[in-house]
């Protein structure tokens, strides 16, 4: 359903203070701007705690790791690099004396969170009408998170292998950081955004309009809501999405309302005819805002640290934009779309970690002969033309090399073979050719006598050799970039006439997106991006329909969608299926979709009773039961609860629910209305 409505003035964001001042202040008419002048003020405040039903951990955060509790065994080869030429040899046939078990817990705490969710948010919205033609809208969301998650403390790590070193210390050092969102220059990354560790405020909604016959023009920070859809996004284009907050876990008939990301833009529509209208932006491109290291949310494992090349200043010139016509015709209607984006999701590739610090172990370990063997080595400048990375050496030292390569030896990182397979499965990478790709990308990698390998077991026995020198453990680094596309959008709408009470006034869209050559994060990670070209089709049924006369109508809508190369969240399919024990194969044909839900509103709508499903057919299924009470007054209670399952049946990673199994969880909300 379209979450740009009416309900969208009730959702999320406020200030206790705001409201407070708010409660007081009436609605004004005329004053000092004379009789033309009028406005209102108004919002919510309201307390939200999501509770654990499942007492999982986020296995994306430190203390929720797959392996955090098992055990992996780790053993030592000889590098075939070591070796002039490099290729009498492959990893695994000669093993070192270095062997060890490692299991993660000694070396990082495990949480126990009975919470998820603990926040005091609300929103305050100010409305002004300037006579006939012009009125403004301010709308400031505000949230407050208190220290009541058992989260991740980096300093708790500073005793072993030197602690952790990369990434804003903001982000990656210290307590967790639950609000900020920090590019690689060190700026803030949203405008009319006020964050500390704890809070965020911030206005969705900044706008002065302009209204004139069939004429509207909006200009100022504002979000645009395109879409018509429960979780599937195929028109709904223009904003990208901030899962800092509740991932996509809240309520479901309101979800992507409070998700978007607001722009500075300039929006207009036009009543071109009776049947036709005209609708088109240009705005500054805002990146989709992903949950920092460490938060309840977290989607992005924390063994890797990310490097956000989104630079504010820079980005001023950035410009998103498009037009969309719309027609209706008796039961039929119609649109068409093209906007020209810079695609706000970003994909991911390696980079250098550019931290210094060579691998640390005392006399006869592993890092010790690597440092000295390293330090053996010819100087580049004196090998010349004759370079061969096991003879020569284009650094100083490992810790040179490391810098120069998309790893970091410090704690909280990957400590096994083991634990790498697993989370390249998780995130639906190769874990094989990831590794290839951190070495062929990196003359750094290569100093360190790095070399491809040809299949799993080799890549097992490299990645554990070098998990042993290293210390404990290896961090990735990744950079975050943002490409332009094309996005090509057709609609159809037929609304179904029928002598059946519940087919008729049935409402079907059908909804096409086509981007050719699109840009995704490659499943090595590698500099070369994947570019091809993606469609994405769905189709929405809904209606209100009355099954009782003693009952308002029932708001029904079931989807269905399908997407050629990557899911829901713009994975490639060609990375599903890897395991511990794996490399990804790769998911044979389409990702598809199918959500249904129903809103059931009682007499003098007392209560409302909903429902939202999003199934995967491969085995995945996120289910979301719920209901609202007002019991008088300006007093809203919800409750509704997340079931999430990706082993429904199938293989493991497979599915788009699979790894969703933490969020397993009650919520409640409690409002007061003003």
């Amino acid at each position: 359903m379209n979450n740009g409505g009416k309900g969208a003035l009730r959702r999320a964001g406020l200030a206790t203070t705001l409201a407070t001042a708010a409660l007081a202040a009436p609605s004004a008419q005329a004053g000092i701007f004379g009789d033309d002048f009028s406005w209102d003020i108004g919002g919510f405040v309201r307390q939200e705690t999501a509770v654990s039903t499942v007492g999982i951990e986020n296995p994306n955060n430190q203390g929720g790791n797959f392996l955090q509790n098992q055990t992996a065994t780790r053993q030592a080869f000889l590098p075939p690099g070591l070796l002039p030429g490099g290729q009498l040899i492959n990893w695994g046939d000669i093993p070192l004396p270095y062997r060890s078990d490692v299991k993660r817990s000694d070396f990082v705490d495990s949480t126990d969170n009975d919470f998820n969710w603990v926040v005091l948010r609300g929103e305050v919205e100010l409305g002004a009408k300037f006579g006939e033609h012009w009125d403004f809208v301010a709308r400031l969301r505000a949230l407050y998170q208190p220290d009541v998650y058992d989260d991740f403390n980096a300093n708790s790590l500073d005793g072993l292998q030197g602690g952790i070193d990369g990434g804003d210390p903001r982000l990656y050092h210290g307590k967790v950081n639950y609000f900020d969102y920090f590019t690689e220059s060190g700026k803030r990354g949203n405008p009319l955004e006020w964050t500390g560790r704890n809070y965020q405020a911030y206005f969705p909604a900044m706008v002065l309009n302009y209204r004139d016959g069939g004429l509207n023009v909006r200009v100022g920070n504002q979000t645009i809501a395109w879409g018509q859809s429960i979780y599937l996004r195929v028109f709904d284009v223009p904003n990208g999405i901030d899962l800092r907050r509740h991932l996509i876990l809240d309520r479901g008939l309101e979800e992507f309302s409070d998700k978007r990301v607001p722009m500075l833009s300039a929006r207009m529509t036009y009543q071109v005819t009776d049947s036709i209208l005209a609708d088109a932006y240009v705005g500054k491109f805002q990146p989709s805002v992903f949950g920092n290291p460490g938060t309840p949310y977290n989607v992005i494992p924390v063994q890797f640290t990310v490097h956000d090349l989104y630079e504010p200043s820079l980005n001023d010139t950035r410009f998103s934009g498009g037009m969309r016509l719309k027609g209706d015709y008796g039961d039929w209607g119609w649109q068409a779309a093209y906007v020209n984006r810079v695609n706000p999701d970003g994909v991911f590739r390696w980079t250098n970690s550019n931290v210094e610090k060579p691998l640390q172990g005392g006399p006869g370990s592993l890092a010790s002969l690597v440092n000295t063997a390293y330090a053996a080595k010819l100087p580049a400048a004196a090998c010349g033309a004759n370079y061969d990375p096991s003879l020569c050496r284009r650094y100083a030292n490992t810790g040179e090399a490391i810098a120069n390569s998309p790893l970091e030896a410090s704690p909280g990182g990957v400590y096994s073979a083991d634990e790498w397979f697993t989370y390249a499965g998780h995130v639906r990478l190769n874990g094989v050719t990831g590794l290839n790709a951190a070495i062929n990308d990196f003359d750094g990698s290569q100093d360190l006598y790095a070399t491809p390998v040809e299949n799993y077991e080799q890549a097992a026995a490299q990645l554990n050799t070098f998990f042993i020198g290293a210390g404990g453990s290896l961090r990735g680094h990744i950079a975050r970039e943002y490409f332009r596309e094309d996005v090509i959008m057709l609609g159809g709408s037929y609304v179904n006439s029928s002598d059946n009470d519940f087919l008729n006034e049935l409402i079907f869209n059908l909804e096409a997106q086509y981007i050719p050559n699109r840009t995704f994060t490659a499943t090595d990670l590698g500099k070369n991006f994947k570019q091809t070209d993606e469609y994405t089709i769905s189709l929405v049924v809904d209606k209100w329909h009355r099954f009782f006369n003693e009952f308002p109508g029932t708001y029904i809508v079931f989807e269905a969608l399908t997407k050629n190369r990557s899911d829901l969240v713009g994975r490639l399919l060609e990375g599903y299926g890897g395991t511990k024990e794996r490399a990804a194969p790769g998911k044979k044909g389409n990702a598809n979709y199918l959500v249904l839900g129903f809103l059931q509103p009682w007499p003098n709508k007392l209560y409302e009773l909903e429902f939202a499903t999003l199934f995967d057919p491969d085995g995945g299924i996120f289910v979301q039961p719920g209901v609202r009470w007002h019991p008088g007054g300006d007093v809203t209670v919800e409750g509704f609860y997340n079931y999430t399952n990706g082993h429904l049946w199938g293989k493991k990673n497979n599915n788009l629910i699979d790894g969703l199994d933490f969020a397993q969880e009650f919520t409640l909300r409690l409002s007061y209305q003003f």
